[in-house]
């Protein structure tokens, strides 16, 4: 191998060091694994070889290597959180975050080590430890915008849209504008503060630049939603479901706003291409059948709440409107076998004092209480 050198610990260190430079990593890894053939007490070479292992995508290798130079030196930060990284792209975030926090007792003032930490955290769903470790990086390191950023998404995560929406303007701020997924996010904090008009002029501006993001007419409709201009997020969702990968979930937003609108045709027809696509969805068939009985087609309003009962026996709602259906046809029995099931599954009973109940569910007694007497179901205003 080494024609006219003569082996030693040290040439075989240099050479591979010098491969490693080179980015020949196979090379690299041979030179430094003969050296320990030489030393296997070489307390340099096992974190090379580590490091050699991450540059060849092999991290099971790389985490025993590095585990060997910590027992060596268990002062070094850097080999935990070298260590740490590797757990994090095996997903075994619980022992990246050990190797972090190793890290951090040994160089408490590294903010990257906050980031790493705060970004395993994440992984697992633990926002409030994750934010924590992100804001002590952030009174190091004030203007780094992935810091920001991952501050931003972590309010966001925890429903603390004010302070989501302040860090990802900061960002905004150190990218000179430039950026259009931050409008988005901007977006998005604006529309959960109930900011819509906002939100709107934020998301506009990807909008003029790439027309075809079907998930902005989706959000933009949301937002005309909550400012009750139903007819303007029709509009929208129609623009949304041209191109959106989730069509049945915009076809659902058609139909409920549909409804709200009075249009019970059109909001059957869009709740129907809902359901083609996710025929096991009992909420939609409780939906459609709610437009039906709207238009007192009372027969197809039961096969679909009765379609809704056999897929969610639980759904106290879907029995209650059925049981509507029956008592607007004078099917009396019916209606009261679904009344009381109705109530069953409220977990109320029939025969106690009224006033603990709320109105809903007086309504529901009521209804109950005319079909004993033979009295037609009363027009209800929902």
């Amino acid at each position: 191998m080494f024609g006219i050198f003569k082996k030693s610990p040290e040439k075989l260190l240099y050479l591979g060091n010098t491969e490693f430079q080179n980015n020949n990593f196979e090379e690299a890894l041979e030179y430094y694994l003969e050296l320990l053939e030489f030393d296997k007490n070489h307390k340099e070479v096992y974190e090379h070889i580590g490091d050699t292992y991450v540059q060849l995508n092999n991290c099971d290798e790389a985490i025993k290597f590095y585990t060997k130079s910590i027992r060596f030196n268990n002062k070094q930060a850097s080999l935990y959180m070298k260590r740490g990284d590797c757990y994090f792209v095996r997903e075994e975030f619980n022992n990246a975050i050990a190797d972090y926090d190793k890290a951090n007792t040994l160089e408490p003032t590294n903010w990257l080590i906050f980031i790493k930490k705060g970004d395993a955290e994440l992984k697992i769903e633990y926002y409030e430890e994750a934010l924590a470790d992100f804001l002590k990086a952030y009174e190091y390191e004030k203007d780094d915008p992935i810091l920001l950023e991952n501050i931003g998404n972590t309010y966001f995560q925890l429903k603390d849209y004010k302070n989501a929406l302040f860090f990802f303007e900061e960002v905004k701020k150190l990218n000179n504008n430039s950026n259009l997924y931050l409008y988005d996010k901007i977006g998005d904090c604006l529309k959960e503060l109930k900011r819509y008009e906002e939100a709107i002029k934020s998301y506009d501006v990807i909008l003029r630049v790439q027309k075809s993001e079907s998930y902005l007419y989706d959000k933009i409709g949301d937002c005309y939603i909550g400012l009750g201009k139903n007819e303007k997020a029709i509009e929208f969702y129609k623009h949304a479901v041209k191109y959106s990968d989730n069509k049945a979930f915009i076809f659902d937003k058609l139909g409920t706003t549909f409804y709200k609108l009075g249009r019970y045709h059109e909001a059957v027809e869009a709740y129907s291409k809902s359901i083609n696509f996710y025929p096991d969805k009992f909420y939609l068939y409780s939906k459609r059948g709610q437009a039906y009985q709207k238009l007192k087609i009372y027969d197809q309003a039961i096969v679909n709440y009765s379609k809704a009962i056999e897929l969610n026996p639980n759904d106290s709602f879907s029995y209650n409107k059925r049981a509507e259906c029956y008592h607007a046809l004078t099917q009396f029995e019916k209606a009261i076998l679904d009344y009381k099931k109705t109530l069953e599954l409220l977990n109320i009973r029939y025969d106690i004092t009224l006033q603990v109940f709320d109105q809903r569910d007086l309504l529901v007694i009521k209804n109950m209480q005319d079909c004993l007497d033979g009295i037609p179901l009363q027009q209800q205003n929902e």
